[in-house]
């Protein structure tokens, strides 16, 4: 574990915890951090590499960032995320840590809006949703307008905010809960950080376990209301052929909402050295140089016993055409755009109502949303007729079979 850089800030207010695990093709977020409109000593920006690269994304912003730390885990060390947050709140200096995706835009007034929640609250979780674009040709990144972020392609822009926001029956599946965490760092210490268990390896993890368990602490989860993030598409950013651990079928993790239904406080495994400065009188600010965070793999994270287990969703045989829209699946995702675009008529051009989900279960649920209300309500009536037709074509079917016989 080594330091490229520490940071010299003497007090910012809020600590931007930036994970890359040697997959990083983009650091652009610290490009719209440099665009604040905030002075830029109210807060700090931290980079953990899990293992020992030097990014060159990362260089081409280097004046932005302020501690810059590898763990250098070893090489057949799966990742594992919690470990990381762990590093970044043990190396905070701000009262708020943010952790949030380092390929993702932010507007300039991104930093002011988390401070300003915190002033007015002080026991809060905050989240930040996030728009996210499906169109490959903004790939790689060239750093478009955010109405085109949230225009063409967007797969969840509903009226100006995230379709997530809007939705209060299932809020957990719609909205972002891995796209920015902010919380005092205190709270984070005070519950054990993140939790380390085996069931956070990998692809199924995020900051979210430990707003589940800062709100059994007594903390409440907020959702800002016109701060968000705009995500645009990369390759493997659904984590593709990942190791899952387990999950509730739509990737969020068991561990997690078992925490938040058994009001659980505290990890299964709690990092030593965040221990440390929970059972210690003071919340240190300086990196101890005894904080060997990260020393060695943990038997069960070695990539050796963790097979690629790939979703079976992924896997399933999935149907060319639903309800009228095309179906396509690659290596990243699903879509799916209208019968009607498939037509010659829009041959050669972009097609405009494209819709994407992670999962063909997630692209049903979003084409149904997408469609008329009358259309809608035949759906059930569509069904039943099916299954009565299939009734009757298998009656018709085993008495053709017998009256065959006795001819």
């Amino acid at each position: 574990m080594k330091f490229i850089k520490k940071s010299v800030r003497l007090a910012p207010k809020v600590s931007l915890i930036l994970l890359d695990w040697s997959v990083r093709e983009s650091f652009h977020l610290l490009h719209y951090l440099s665009k604040q409109e905030v002075d830029r000593d109210l807060f700090e920006v931290i980079i953990v590499e899990y293992y020992s690269r030097v990014s060159d994304a990362i260089r081409n912003f280097e004046d932005q960032v302020d501690s810059w730390l590898l763990l250098e885990m070893p090489d057949d060390c799966y990742y594992h995320k919690h470990l990381m947050y762990n590093a970044g709140i043990i190396a905070a200096i701000g009262d708020i840590c943010v952790i949030c995706d380092s390929d993702a835009m932010v507007k300039p007034t991104f930093i002011r809006s988390i401070i300003a929640e915190f002033e007015k609250h002080s026991n809060l979780v905050l989240h930040i949703d996030q728009f996210r674009n499906s169109r490959k040709d903004l790939y790689p990144f060239s750093y478009p307008e955010f109405s085109e972020v949230t225009g063409r392609g967007c797969i969840n822009n509903q009226q100006g905010k995230t379709k997530g926001i809007l939705d209060d029956d299932d809020p957990v599946h719609t909205r972002n809960y891995g796209a920015c965490m902010c919380a005092r760092r205190e709270d984070l210490i005070a519950i054990g950080g993140a939790d380390e268990h085996i069931d956070y390896l990998g692809h199924i993890c995020g900051p979210y376990e430990m707003t589940f368990r800062l709100i059994n602490y007594g903390r409440i989860e907020s959702w800002h209301q016109s701060e968000f993030m705009y995500h645009t598409w990369h390759p493997g950013q659904a984590g593709v052929n990942n190791y899952l651990a387990p999950h509730d079928g739509r990737h969020i993790a068991a561990a997690a909402i078992e925490s938040l239904t058994e009001r659980k406080v505290y990890p299964k495994v709690e990092n030593k050295f965040i221990r440390e400065l929970r059972v210690s009188e003071e919340r240190i600010h300086t990196w101890n140089s005894d904080y060997e965070i990260a020393c060695g793999c943990p038997e069960g994270w070695k990539v050796s016993k963790q097979s690629m287990k790939v979703d079976k969703n992924r896997t399933a045989n999935v149907p060319r055409s639903w309800c009228g829209y095309i179906i396509e699946r690659d290596v990243e995702d699903y879509q799916a755009y209208p019968l009607i675009e498939n037509s010659n008529i829009f041959s050669g051009r972009q097609r405009l109502n494209v819709i994407s989900a992670d999962s063909y279960c997630d692209l049903q649920r979003e084409i149904i949303k997408s469609l008329p209300f009358a259309m809608k309500g035949m759906l059930p009536v569509a069904c039943v007729l099916i299954l009565i037709a299939r009734g009757f074509g298998f009656l018709f079917g085993r008495a053709y079979g017998k009256l065959s016989s006795v001819l």
